[in-house]
Order: structure tokens, then C-alpha cells, then sequence
């Protein structure tokens, strides 16, 4: 009976994730948000012209096609694991959250939930390829009117105010990305049902700082609709964590930006051999309004760890608060790490932060990479956390890229080589095999009008030295010569800010690297 009973309940939990866009969803440098900042400044604020030029993003358009679709960004190699995880997972919070589930994706109204006074809506989507921001537009199921347009949404996520819309009406929201201009990098994502499939009357309980192993696994859903007399709402977290075949080394938290938030607060917590009797806080950080955080603390300890965020208005009132976001930090038997700065850490498109695989090269390799990167590192700042980073994973073989941030400032050749030989010597002191990747160009005129950042002269004759001696090594692989435009810059479809790859840039260097090492190093990484 107890087994017809567990088939039967499983049943139900995938028909609702069928039509639930859910995700188990856990993790730029600040002042990315600043540079986000400075262009919201110089984007145009006309509105968008919905017939506007959308030709000069045709072919990057078609090349993200499958990604972009809302349901199938990311590739992912556990994708059963993960869907089975989320099948068991979701069947206990349907039980503790009150989830009020759709029967049907035809009757708008079937499940409407009468005599509820909503306070907000917090939504969050996939990431789309390329796009800096979204726009979101709202509308009446019934009458098919447009009710609420947004632009300049540079989170995955926004938190629509029952001010913005009435909240009580049949609703469907849609979104689409944007490129710097406002010109549209993808189509409208299908439609998603406010009242249905992805809402709950959510009573958010404070569970003050008492946490059981329990708590630690959360289905993290598309849409949160939170009653009027809630006080403190939940915090959307927006961390690609469990995507990810290692934590990253570094990590970046991330979340949909809070109305009225004036600062936020994370927490960082270690729980020893996993007893929650003796959590111990090992960090704590307040950052001013934004979506994202990047801790600067090296996560090198194996062992469970998770993290919460809370938002504060200007009066230190706390308005939403996000718990148990966990991450585990793995050190046995590490095959393959990179070790680099923001091209490896992740992120792209000016506004999307690491903790999205989006814009992970690692993401595309096709095999397990432990991410040591950390954005805006020179190589001596690669070379001076060596030994912690490094060595506190000992991987079988470590993929060396840095040099474009030394080449922007005016860091000499010589110095860089110096600095990456010394990394190889490391390497070669601890039987750990480098393989170095060609430092990829930029695009000067892209990085002045995007993200108004200038660079040194004479870089290109720096960079070509640099890759010369990485060209000379035993194992080395070219990332740099299929990103470059005839005039050997950073191509404009391989990137937004001239600095960094973005989404097609980042997926050439992943796929080049996992074939190499596949093929070059097949007794270490297939076994």
C-alpha cells in the first residue's frame, strides 16, 4: 500500500512539473553593479519600438535558438538526477508550503484563489543568451491587454508590487532579452500563468536560527505570490550552485533585487561533519542595493556549507530574508581545475553574475572542472593564492588563463610570463600537469562605449608576446584565435563589453578545452 501510495504521489509531482518551470537553484567583482549602473545611465529611456531593428541580431539569435527557450537553456549532464531530486523534493513542499497546483493549463481560472489580498509577485526565469536586461510585460488573460511593461531588469527576476498591477485579476507574464540598446536578443518566452501551476498561498514562517537537515533541501519555483499580511517576504535566490559539477571556489551570491531594499546581509555557515548541533558562522557581509554579491573568501575546507540573505530598508527594517541555501565543497580526487580570473570565474552580458552556468566555459567542457577563477585577478594575484587554492585540491591537472586584465593595465609581457612560469614550476613541484590557455583579445571601442573603460596602448603587441610563450609550452590549447574579428579584436558577437566572452565565446572555449584534455589526457579524465 505504502509503495502504491509513493507511485502514486510521484505520478502527481511530475504532471505538476510539467507544467512548473522549476529549478533547484542555489551561486562580478561590486563594482560589475556599478558598471550595470552606468550603462542603465546612458540607455535610452524611450520606450521600445516593438517593430524596432531587430536584423543586426538575426544570426546571433539563431545560433541561441534552443538555448534561449525557456526550458532548456542550460545542457546539463545530471539532468535526471536533478529532475528526480526535484520530483521527491517537490512532493514534501507541495505538503509544507500549501501549494495549490493546476489540474489543467487551459482553464485560466480553474485555480484562482479567492479572498486573497496579494502583496506581491516575485518572478524569476532562466537566463537568456546575450541579453544585458529583460523586459517583462503582464497581461489580462481574459481581455489579452497589456496591464505592466518593465525594462531595464538586469537580474533574472523582479518582484512586481500588487501597486504595479492588481494582483487578484488573471494574469499571465511573459519576458524577452535585451541587448545595451534595448534591441531584443530573443523572442518572448511562453507564457506563464500567474494564478496557476505557479502559485501559492505562501504563509513564510521565520524560523529564527534553529536549522535541521530537512530545511536544506528546497524546491526553489518560478513564482512566489505573497499574501498581503505577510511581513517579511521571501527572498528569491538565483544561484546555479547545484548545476554546477563543483562549487566554485569563489562564490557569487545572487538574488532577485527587494522593493525598498535599502542593504542586504549574508551569512555564511559551516556545519561540521554535517551536525547541526555545532553550525558554525564563518562569514558575514552587507553590501548596498543590488542582485548580487561576490565573496572574496576561498571556500577551500570540504564539507557542507550554506548561506542566507536578508534585505533591510533604510531603517534597518528587514523586508524579505532567504535560509538554507546550501553548497558542498568537494576535494577528493579533483581531476581538473581552473585556475584564472573573471573569464573563468563566469559571468557576461555586463549583468549576469558567476553564479549563473550561462556564461560558465566550464559549463561546456563536458566534464567535471572545479572553478578557481576570481574576477579582476592580474596573474600575481593567480600566482599568490597558489598554494591555498591550489594545492588544498591537489587536481591532476590545472588550466592556467590569465593575462587580459595585466594586458588592460598596462602589465609588460615579461611580467606576466614570469608570473605564469612560476605557476607552472608550482605545478610541476606537486605532479600537477598545467595546461595553459592563449589570452584572449579585447575589443577597445566596444569596452569605451559599454562599460566606459579604457586601455593600455601597445596592449596587442603585449599579448601577442604573452601567447607566443604560451604557444611554446607542451600542453597548450588556442582559445583566443576563433574569438578574434579580422582586425584581431574581440569579435562584437562573441561579445557585449569588449572584456569579456560572452555566451558563444564562452561555449568555444569550454568545448576546445574539454576536447583537448579528452583527448590528450584520456586515462585521467574518463576514469
Amino acid at each position: 500500500m505504502k509503495l502504491k501510495k509513493f507511485f502514486i504521489r510521484t505520478v502527481l509531482a511530475v504532471s505538476i512539473l510539467n507544467f512548473m518551470n522549476v529549478n533547484l537553484t542555489f551561486a562580478q567583482v561590486p563594482s560589475k553593479q556599478a558598471l550595470v549602473q552606468t550603462k542603465e545611465a546612458k540607455i535610452k529611456t524611450d520606450k521600445m519600438d516593438n517593430t524596432g531593428n531587430i536584423d543586426k541580431n538575426t544570426d546571433k539569435k539563431e545560433k541561441t535558438t534552443i538555448l534561449a527557450k525557456e526550458e532548456n537553456i542550460i545542457p546539463s549532464k545530471t539532468l535526471f538526477s536533478v529532475a528526480l531530486s526535484k520530483v521527491l523534493l517537490g512532493m514534501i513542499l507541495a505538503k509544507e508550503e500549501n501549494i495549490i497546483p493546476s489540474k489543467t493549463l487551459d482553464n485560466a481560472t480553474e485555480n484562482k484563489v479567492e479572498n486573497v489580498e496579494f502583496k506581491s509577485a516575485i518572478l524569476n526565469w532562466p537566463e537568456i543568451p546575450n541579453a544585458v536586461m529583460y523586459e517583462l510585460i503582464v497581461k489580462n488573460i481574459d481581455t489579452q491587454e497589456v496591464l505592466f511593461t518593465k525594462y531595464n531588469i538586469y537580474a533574472s527576476g523582479y518582484q512586481l508590487d500588487n501597486s504595479e498591477v492588481n494582483l487578484s485579476q488573471n494574469l499571465k507574464w511573459q519576458v524577452r532579452g535585451l541587448d545595451e540598446n534595448k534591441v531584443p536578443v530573443s523572442d518572448y518566452t511562453k507564457p506563464r500563468l500567474l494564478h496557476k501551476g505557479e502559485m501559492y498561498k505562501l504563509n513564510w514562517q521565520n524560523k529564527g536560527d534553529e536549522y535541521k537537515l530537512e530545511d536544506f533541501s528546497r524546491c526553489e519555483y518560478a513564482t512566489y505570490l505573497v499574501a498581503k499580511d505577510v511581513e517579511i517576504s521571501p527572498l528569491k535566490i538565483t544561484t546555479h550552485f547545484d548545476k554546477m559539477d563543483y562549487m566554485p571556489v569563489y562564490p557569487v551570491y545572487s538574488w532577485v533585487p527587494v522593493k525598498n531594499a535599502d542593504h542586504y546581509k549574508i551569512d555564511v555557515f559551516y556545519v561540521p561533519k554535517y551536525d547541526f548541533n555545532n553550525i558554525e558562522k564563518i562569514a558575514s557581509y552587507t553590501c548596498p542595493q543590488g542582485m548580487d554579491y561576490y565573496d572574496n573568501k576561498a571556500y577551500t575546507k570540504k564539507g557542507l556549507y550554506f548561506f542566507n540573505v536578508q534585505a533591510y530598508d533604510k531603517n534597518n527594517h528587514k523586508l524579505a530574508e532567504a535560509k538554507n541555501s546550501y553548497f558542498t565543497v568537494k576535494q577528493d580526487n579533483v581531476k581538473v581545475a581552473a585556475l584564472g580570473d573573471s573569464i573563468t570565474h563566469g559571468g557576461g552580458a555586463v549583468s549576469t553574475p558567476p553564479s549563473a552556468t550561462l556564461y560558465n566555459w566550464e559549463t561546456y567542457a563536458n566534464l567535471p572542472v572545479l572553478n578557481i577563477g576570481f574576477s579582476g585577478n592580474l596573474t600575481s594575484n593567480m600566482l599568490n593564492r597558489f598554494d591555498n587554492d591550489v594545492l588544498s585540491f591537489n587536481p591532476k591537472i590545472l588550466v592556467v588563463m590569465g593575462g587580459v586584465n595585466d594586458i588592460r593595465t598596462g602589465v609588460k609581457a615579461e611580467t606576466v610570463i614570469n608570473n605564469l612560469t612560476s605557476i607552472k614550476q608550482k605545478c610541476q613541484q606537486h605532479n600537477i600537469i598545467p595546461v595553459f590557455l592563449t589570452v584572449t583579445s579585447v575589443n577597445p571601442p566596444r569596452m569605451k562605449s559599454v562599460i566606459n573603460l579604457d586601455i593600455s596602448e601597445g596592449w596587442d603587441k603585449e599579448r601577442l608576446k604573452i601567447n607566443e610563450w604560451i604557444e611554446k609550452q607542451p600542453y597548450h590549447v588556442d582559445v583566443a584565435s576563433g574569438l578574434m574579428d579580422e582586425q584581431g579584436y574581440l569579435a562584437d558577437n562573441m561579445t557585449t563589453d569588449g572584456l569579456h566572452p560572452d555566451f558563444e565565446g564562452k561555449k568555444h572555449i569550454g568545448e576546445l578545452v574539454g576536447d583537448y584534455l579528452r583527448a590528450n589526457f584520456p586515462d585521467i579524465v574518463n576514469n
